[in-house]
């Protein structure tokens, strides 16, 4: 009688067994020979019984159809080699029999010509079912178990990295970076996606819906979730891996991302009347100034003032209005600020010509991944490259490709309208007075530190600091490149005012 003998291992099963897959075809043969059959073909498969998409035993009905090969019996060593699903089999067996093989086992093999037999064949069928089922809860239970006590059982989340010895997830070098995340979003000034571009250029790879997806996780404050599993509900426990963000950052976080934190508190009239507070120091302890009002007979009186037992003290008004003029006198040097967008033009013409370089290159590179995850495909579904290779080669291409889609998506954002952004840029200094007069407080204190890194110190008449901003130093100031020229109207980048002596802002100030 002509046969087919037919072997199968999972991975799992290869770890504990070893050589199943030897045995099993050599316990095959010897009762083919034992018995007088004639192996005609022998089908191997390193797959899961979960079904019957293996590409050996597709290999085996594809012969069978196209009758390559006319077996009278399919020779298994028991049903779980041959299935693990009871429908499956039940279907598969059906199948064959229309095919004209019948399926003979070398254990537990019944007579089916004898009604009675059904009922320990169909339980015989159920078995590795039962079995692959029951090991899965077990498996699942024992990972929920072991999550209970703070462990964490998969690959460490990004700024964590699996310690191989201790088996403990534990701070990684990107942690940094999801540090900074949280800590600029939970600041509500920019948006998560502006924030992971920055993070991205300063070398943190992250896709949109990744970020999202840390700044969700409360794993970075210390805590492992266990999602609700049957009559278990969901669970929140204390993880034994290190935070690396405090709870506060989160919440804030998670209010911000919900949209609780997007409509700012209209600020006070009080506040209002102090738009330098913050950002001016004592000129005699040397430590910030605070702003209040205080009640006098007839009005209320409102003063920049120190807290530190020193008796600095200067009236509101006069402090604004000399801001206000010290603004004034920040003027555009035309000449440079020309020279200076040329520059940039340049620059920027320069980038996208190194953008679209490196575009085209990469582009190229994820045609060739693609085209390798294919030659895996294809060797795994013809058999030739086992099952935890194909998943561990192709895990490793999809990864690569994944990271090379996000550049690309990076690469091909069209950069928007350079021109009219800087133009609008240097327009805005030419009238910043303006601007700063009728912005509103929140806005008012993002000129401030954008022109002054550093504390203003205001002395009754004029401003001094001691930082400077080097972009607005350079457009502002004649004497960079041309020079100071005599019994002109001084320019406040060069540390001249209309309101103060030279030396009333120093010319590394500004």
């Amino acid at each position: 009688m002509d046969a087919v003998i037919y072997t199968r291992v999972s991975t799992d099963d290869q770890r504990e067994k070893g050589f199943s897959l030897q045995d099993q075809e050599r316990r095959l043969r010897a009762y083919c020979e034992q018995h007088g059959k004639n192996i005609l073909k022998h089908y191997q498969d390193d797959h899961s019984a979960k079904d019957f998409n293996r590409p050996q035993f597709q290999q085996f009905l594809a012969d069978l159809k196209a009758k390559k090969i006319k077996p009278k019996q399919l020779v298994v060593v028991r049903w779980d080699r041959f299935s693990r699903n009871l429908l499956e089999s039940l279907a598969m067996k059906a199948t064959l029999k229309e095919l004209g093989v019948d399926l003979q086992f070398l254990e537990n093999n019944y007579d089916e010509a004898i009604p009675e037999n059904l009922i320990p064949l169909v339980i015989q069928m159920a078995m590795p079912q039962v079995e692959n089922e029951r090991r899965g809860i077990n498996t699942k239970q024992g990972m929920r178990q072991a999550l209970r006590q703070g462990r964490w059982m998969w690959k460490a989340p990004k700024g964590y990295v699996n310690d191989p010895v201790t088996k403990i997830v534990k701070k990684s070098p990107d942690a940094h970076f999801v540090i900074e995340a949280f800590r600029l979003v939970s600041l509500g000034l920019k948006t998560p996606d502006a924030i992971r571009k920055e993070l991205n250029r300063a070398g943190f790879k992250c896709s949109k819906q990744s970020l999202l997806n840390i700044l969700r996780n409360p794993f970075y404050t210390g805590q492992i979730v266990l999602d609700a599993w049957k009559n278990e509900p969901r669970e929140v426990v204390k993880g034994i891996h290190e935070p690396i963000i405090d709870e506060d950052t989160f919440s804030a976080v998670q209010a911000i991302l919900d949209g609780r934190n997007r409509k700012q508190a209209k600020p006070s009239k009080i506040k209002l009347l102090f738009p330098l507070r913050g950002h001016l120091k004592c000129r005699i302890c040397g430590n910030n100034l605070t702003a209040s009002s205080s009640k006098g007979r007839n009005k209320k009186y409102h003063y920049y003032h120190c807290q530190h037992g020193c008796k600095e003290r200067i009236e509101a008004d006069l402090v604004n209005s000399k801001f206000e003029s010290f603004l004034a006198n920040i003027r555009v040097n035309t000449e440079v600020a020309e020279l200076y967008t040329e520059i940039l033009r340049d620059v920027f013409e320069e980038h996208e010509g190194t953008k679209e370089s490196r575009l085209m290159d990469n582009k190229n590179k994820l045609a060739e991944m693609n085209l390798k995850l294919k030659s895996l495909d294809f060797k795994w579904v013809s058999g030739s490259i086992a099952d935890d290779d194909y998943r561990r080669i192709s895990g490793t291409v999809k990864e690569e490709i994944a990271r090379m889609e996000q550049i690309n998506c990076e690469l091909s954002v069209v950069e928007t309208r350079f021109d009219h952004h800087l133009m609008y840029g240097i327009s805005f200094l030419s009238k910043i007075t303006f601007y700063f007069t009728n912005a509103p407080l929140e806005i008012k204190h993002k000129i401030i530190d954008s022109i002054f890194p550093g504390k203003l110190i205001f002395d009754g008449e004029k401003y001094r600091t001691g930082e400077e901003s080097t972009l607005l130093s350079l457009i502002c100031s004649d004497s960079i490149t041309f020079g100071q020229k005599p019994n002109t109207k001084a320019i406040i980048a060069d540390g001249l005012s209309s309101e103060a002596p030279p030396a009333g802002l120093e010319p590394a100030t500004l």
